[in-house]
């Protein structure tokens, strides 16, 4: 297998563990959104997201790009997935699933963390990004989604659009 043959098995595992976790999190009246979009038809950051904003969808009357630092990475996205995005199902403010008998390794913090430092370790190693951009949306347009983050990700030879997102 070529290392680009593995970076595109790699990127489907990614893709895989973002849409069965987002899964997991689905009520009937949320459905969760976590997905990482290879970018093909735009060869830079500004075109793609002009595109975003100012294209079919028109999402939002600009945008702001905030810079995460590389060495900050990890770090960030781990927080950001386990405390906010993976486990949102546990949340006990809503209607949330439960594990009554304390059997389910989905509810075992010491397993839930390692699973997201796994995640996020794979991601970081796989993508390789020169630079993460967090995307901050000016002026939406219309609904877009009850709560979202979302990023970019610059490699040495691909764009890619990291999705996290609820809609109700």
């Amino acid at each position: 297998m070529t290392e680009k043959e593995k970076k595109i098995f790699k990127y489907g595992i990614i893709v895989g563990e973002l849409g069965a976790f987002s899964k997991f999190n689905d009520k009937t009246n949320h459905g969760y959104e976590f997905s990482l979009e290879l970018i093909t038809d735009f060869e830079s950051i500004p075109k793609y997201l002009e595109n975003l904003i100012e294209g079919e969808y028109g999402i939002s009357e600009t945008y702001k790009l905030n810079k995460i630092d590389n060495k900050d990475a990890f770090v960030f996205f781990f927080k950001l997935l386990h405390d906010k995005w993976y486990y949102a199902y546990q949340n006990k403010d809503e209607n949330h699933l439960s594990d009554l008998n304390n059997s389910f390794s989905l509810y075992m913090n010491p397993w839930k963390k390692e699973w997201v430092e796994e995640f996020v370790d794979f991601l970081l190693q796989t993508l390789n990004p020169i630079n993460i951009f967090e995307i901050n949306y000016v002026g939406l347009k219309y609904y877009y989604a009850s709560d979202f983050d979302e990023f970019i990700f610059e490699c040495e030879d691909e764009i890619y659009h990291f999705r996290l997102k609820v809609s109700d």
